[in-house]
């Protein structure tokens, strides 16, 4: 059975794509945005492995979830195993809506992209593609810059979306562990990752 690559896994959130989703970043990514919020992420043998089977086990036991959220990372530098999971998510009866942010360009996976990753387009319900630049944040919906742009690839959400295209927050969280995470784009780019630093004790 495949195994994912993950850097950590979330059962419900309300900022990263439409209503309450789970949320699974992958651990790896060439890109190297400066500024990503996540750069904890990049290190293509961090975060630990998880078997493609358990996390559709663990999706399709969650409660009151609209739809699961692919971030990362660079969910489609794992597009194999994302391909999979969809799959085991579809044979199973699921009706979760699917979204995926990458650094590609749609276009670019269109015309360039291997087999598995055009495959995994067409699982997709929703796409948020591009890379983070630092110069062009803004207070956008569910996007870090404005070069990044919200794909609808089904008709699942059509109509659907909020019409007004603003950030939708953060989510503040700390675990039982004492462990700090936030969900979300922040408002303010750099001022938002010293927060994150102060919060970290760095």
């Amino acid at each position: 059975m495949s195994q994912l690559r993950i850097f950590r896994k979330q059962a419900h959130c309300g900022v990263l794509g439409p209503g309450n989703r789970a949320v699974i970043w992958v651990q790896g990514c060439s890109f190297a945005c400066p500024g990503c919020l996540v750069p904890e992420s990049w290190n293509s043998k961090g975060g630990e492995l998880a078997g493609v089977d358990s996390l559709a086990e663990w999706l399709l036991g969650l409660k009151g979830i609209e739809g699961v959220t692919f971030s990362g990372g660079e969910p489609f530098g794992q597009a194999e195993a994302l391909l999979e999971l969809t799959s085991q998510l579809k044979l199973r009866g699921s009706n979760l809506g699917l979204m995926s942010y990458t650094g590609y360009s749609f276009e670019w996976l269109l015309q360039h992209g291997t087999e598995a990753q055009r495959a995994l387009l067409d699982r997709l319900d929703l796409l948020i593609d591009g890379r983070y630049r630092r110069e062009m944040h803004a207070d956008i919906l569910w996007r870090g810059s404005l070069n990044q742009k919200i794909h609808l690839l089904s008709e699942r959400y059509l109509g659907r979306l909020p019409k007004d295209d603003v950030g939708s927050g953060l989510e503040l969280r700390f675990s039982p562990d004492g462990t700090f995470t936030f969900n979300g784009v922040p408002q303010w780019g750099d001022f938002a990752y010293s927060i994150k630093g102060s919060l970290l004790g760095r």
